[in-house]
């Protein structure tokens, strides 16, 4: 008896590692996932074939919106005439702001919004609209691309259906980067 109680402790200190690499991998598969940006409507920031770590991240009115600059991933069912694949794209107003876009310029609050990275203006003209208190507005860094707010298929976003902020690129590997400000 005492042979397979000192086998077992041994066997336990053993594969110490082991069992929290295996709890460690599991928690972090619950609290964040891959993804592969496809196409180009975040260039330069991100490229055609990235592959990012998403932080599942949920959102609703009652809990803190996504931060301004942050670049998030919405779940490709919410906008299927916008885009076949999740969208991913960038904060540009939070819940509340106005925005317009006038004269090349993307105004947030009436002032230009320019990105941490300097990517600003946009080139088609857009009415004042002002958010909603669960409204996000998204904006792809590549402003020729229309997968975001501006598309009128898709417009202001209610932030439930933000899916998760992108926090790392690790793929290329030569690329590698955390990309929100958290």
């Amino acid at each position: 008896m005492q042979r397979r109680q000192r086998d077992y402790k041994n066997w336990k200190e053993r594969n110490k590692p082991y069992r929290i690499a295996f709890v460690l991998a599991v928690v972090v598969f619950m609290l964040c996932a891959p993804e592969v940006n496809e196409g180009s409507a975040m260039e330069p920031t991100l490229n055609d074939d990235d592959v990012l770590i998403v932080s599942k991240t949920t959102y609703n009115p009652k809990r803190k919106p996504p931060e301004k600059d942050d670049i998030i991933i919405m779940e490709k069912p919410y906008a299927p005439e916008v885009s076949e694949d999740n969208i991913i794209a960038r904060v540009a107003a939070q819940p509340g702001d106005t925005v317009e876009i006038k004269n090349g310029k993307v105004l947030v609050n009436s002032v230009e919004y320019v990105t941490r990275d300097g990517i600003k203006g946009s080139p088609e003209d857009m009415k004042k609209i002002k958010l909603k208190n669960d409204e996000v507005f998204l904006l792809c860094d590549n402003r020729d691309e229309y997968i975001d707010s501006r598309n009128p298929d898709l417009g202001p976003v209610d932030i439930r259906e933000i899916k998760g902020n992108v926090i790392i690129r690790v793929w290329p590997i030569s690329e590698f980067k955390f990309l929100n400000s958290r």
